[in-house]
């Protein structure tokens, strides 16, 4: 039988690399990378090399089911999409007459669905409760540095001389886009440092590594601010022309000697020293900040604020080699994300309904509409603002208590598409009683899960071979075309919304049937079709450099502010904050986790046989010298306890890892066993979010970042 070869395009993880799909008789029989395609170049990793056993695996949700038992007995009838749509879509106006249109939440992964769809669904039917992990997943540092200088910056590694890659390991989370990258720089001759706890693929070839306390990243940065400052390394003439408030900085980071740094953050006084003289006279020069940061609780909002601040005073930003930022002339002419979502639609007094924001104002409507604004005083090709999908976003903590508590206001239904906030959100027992108190739950997925065992209504989702999507940024775009027809009954994402959209009211906002239509229609003002654009794969120009230093920055002032009149203005400090980490005498080791490992994405993959063979268990690794304190051998099951409860892992040693801590994989539960009413498929057993809280005392004061790095634990045998 012949072979058909079609280009399609892998999602499953956020990287979005591209495939070729080869078919026999309509079956996709084999899978391989396309050497075309920008972002990976023809290579695949584990997950992207397992695409054939999720697009045919048996647990797959093939058909949409409606609850008939108990909520989470397992108890299920097939029903038709219109069935199931037309009971959703009345049930959710019930809900709006009876509560406000605020009585419904979304809640949605890392870059696994459109995101503008649902975010244009929400704001048509007046609710302003969309909710996910946006608060521990780059959307913090996106809108810290929207604050300093008016967009998020992008690291140049193709020109670039130095590089800092604080936080991220990009050897295991983008190993087929900046992995290579920086591989490459370190080619040709830059200077590499890699700040993290954990002896990494970035470690080993960098020419320094700092092993870093979790946690201990504001109080880091504001050491190597300080060296830069004494002995005069920064850039004085950007500084005078395009920054406001150095003196401030500069005061601030004198009482962060490196001595003094040292002994917060476990790394030598000379190396603080040493790292801040390299990137502050090796330039052109980048930091690659990460998740590592993002998810360091009240230390998040310092942590981002500090790296914007040492790439503005070593005049790094808006130059070839270094941060680079802003849009072509025609990439940008394609209708961005933030524009459909259509965020005009919302009413003020529907905007200030936004659980959390009173409190965690830098994710809320005011601030992103003030960041906004700033951006549309430029022209378009410029920069663009951040869509409302990723910074103006309900707290989950709030959420979930609406939910449980009917304050401010009852949260009565919830649609949670991609994603699994059982496994994914602090404080799982908190947000599984919250589910559990719902009037409305619906669940679009790939498969069965321990949120989804809880639903109404549980949808199957088109895996991303079977649909279409582009991808839009400000200096380009990608198609990603469907490799084959979904199979069975599943659907795209985006037919969810449209579908519910037309029943609700909205259809003249939703006037394409298919996603490749909403494809066309926002190519076509830069006289592109979706077709043509699959042909080409990717049109991306060269952004122009150098116009901040005509055009200014995105703030009130135009220029960099070091000290932010944004969060000034918010009710918050202005300038970088460091706040101490935990110590216990009781718990002497400090808790890593939240950190990507193969061939696992956050909690997806456990079903795949190939994957669980390479990672059957959940893994806590520690030092040597830390296992033999445990009395536990390696391969043990233990258990990893902090002062809020335990979890149980099985022990991994390791050299890689720093003797005072213990790093824990995340995102673990067990498709293997039953969906109990009580635990659907063990979601708490080995679940490190157990440990997690996200009250506001544990959280960013401005972004809501809650702490999943640096608390103290202590890891013991289980009996």
């Amino acid at each position: 039988m012949a072979r058909e070869t079609r280009r399609t395009w892998c999602g499953l993880c956020h990287t979005r690399c591209g495939l070729f799909l080869e078919l026999e008789g309509g079956r996709a029989v084999a899978v391989r990378g396309d050497p075309e395609h920008p972002t990976n170049r023809g290579q695949t990793c584990r997950r992207g090399r397992m695409m054939l056993e999720h697009l045919y695996h048996e647990q797959r949700l093939d058909h949409p089911v409606r609850r008939v038992g108990d909520r989470g007995s397992g108890e299920w009838e097939r029903v038709s999409w219109d069935e199931a749509l037309d009971d959703v879509a009345a049930r959710l106006d019930d809900l709006r007459r009876r509560f406000g249109a605020e009585t419904l939440a979304f809640t949605r992964g890392t870059y696994r669905t459109y995101h503008w769809d649902a975010r244009r669904f929400m704001n048509l039917f007046g609710s302003p409760n969309s909710t996910g992990v946006n608060f521990i997943c780059h959307c913090p540092s996106v809108v810290v540095e929207s604050a300093v200088y008016g967009a998020l910056s992008h690291p140049d590694f193709h020109n670039t001389a130095c590089v800092v890659n604080w936080g991220t390991c990009r050897s295991v989370s983008g190993e087929l886009s900046d992995w290579p990258a920086l591989k490459a720089a370190k080619g040709r001759g830059a200077t590499l440092i890699t700040v993290d706890p954990r002896r990494t693929a970035e470690a080993e070839m960098s020419d320094l590594w700092l092993q870093i306390r979790p946690g201990t990243d504001v109080a880091m940065t504001l050491a190597w601010i300080h060296v830069i400052c004494e002995e005069g390394l920064h850039d004085a003439d950007f500084v005078e022309r395009w920054a406001v408030g150095f003196d401030d900085i500069r005061e601030l980071a004198r009482g962060f000697t490196p001595e003094r740094v040292a002994d917060l953050t476990w790394v030598p006084a000379e190396q603080i020293v040493a790292a801040a003289r390299l990137y502050a006279t090796i330039r052109p020069a980048v930091i690659k900040g990460g998740k590592g940061t993002d998810k360091a609780g009240p230390n998040m909002q310092g942590s981002a604020h500090a790296r914007a601040v040492l790439r503005a005073i070593t005049g790094n930003l808006d130059v070839v080699g270094g941060e680079r930022f802003g849009g072509a002339p025609g990439p940008s002419r394609v209708v961005p994300d933030v524009e459909m979502e259509l965020n005009d639609v919302l009413p003020a007094a529907q905007r200030a309904k936004l659980l959390g924001g009173d409190r965690h104002r830098l994710f809320s409507f005011d601030a992103w509409e003030h960041m906004a604004s700033q951006i549309r005083r430029f022209p378009e090709d410029y920069l663009r603002p951040a869509g409302a999908a990723e910074i103006a976003m309900a707290h989950p903590h709030a959420v979930f208590d609406a939910m449980a508590t009917g304050e401010p206001y009852p949260v009565r239904a919830l649609i949670c598409q991609a994603a699994n906030p059982l496994v994914t959100l602090a404080d799982p027992q908190r947000t599984f009683s919250a589910l559990r108190s719902l009037d409305l739950l619906i669940v679009m997925d790939y498969y069965m899960t321990p949120t989804a065992a809880l639903a109404d209504y549980v949808l199957p989702s088109a895996s991303t071979v079977e649909r279409d999507d582009l991808a839009v940024f400000g200096s380009g775009c990608v198609a990603y075309p469907r490799g084959l027809d979904p199979l069975a009954e599943r659907r795209s994402d985006y037919e969810l919304w449209m579908e519910l959209g037309r029943r609700l009211g909205q259809a003249e906002h939703w006037p394409w049937d298919t996603a490749e239509a909403v494809c066309d229609w926002r190519l076509a003002p830069a006289g592109l079709s979706f077709k043509e654009l699959k042909r080409r794969q990717a049109w991306f120009e060269d952004a122009p450099v150098g116009r901040s230093r005509q055009l200014g920055f995105a703030t009130p002032s135009g220029k960099v502010e070091l000290r932010s009149s944004l969060l000034e203005e918010l009710g918050y400090d202005p300038l970088p904050i460091h706040v101490a980490v935990d110590d216990n005498r009781d718990y002497p080791l400090t808790l890593l986790t939240g950190n990507a490992f193969n061939p696992m994405y956050n909690s997806e993959q456990r079903q795949w046989p190939s994957a669980r063979q390479e990672c059957p268990d959940p893994l806590v690794t520690v030092h040597p010298d830390a296992a033999a304190d445990t009395g536990a051998a390696a391969g043990d099951w233990v258990l990893v306890q902090t002062t809020r409860g335990s979890v149980r892992f099985r022990l991994c040693v390791s050299p890689t890892i720093h003797p005072r801590m213990a790093d824990a994989q995340h995102g673990w539960w067990f498709p293997e066993r039953d969906a109990d009413p009580a635990e659907p498929y063990g979601f708490r057993s080995s679940n490190i979010n157990e440990l997690c809280r996200d009250a506001p005392e544990d959280c960013s004061p401005a972004t809501g970042s809650w702490t999943m790095t640096g608390m103290p634990c202590r890891i013991v045998p289980e009996t």
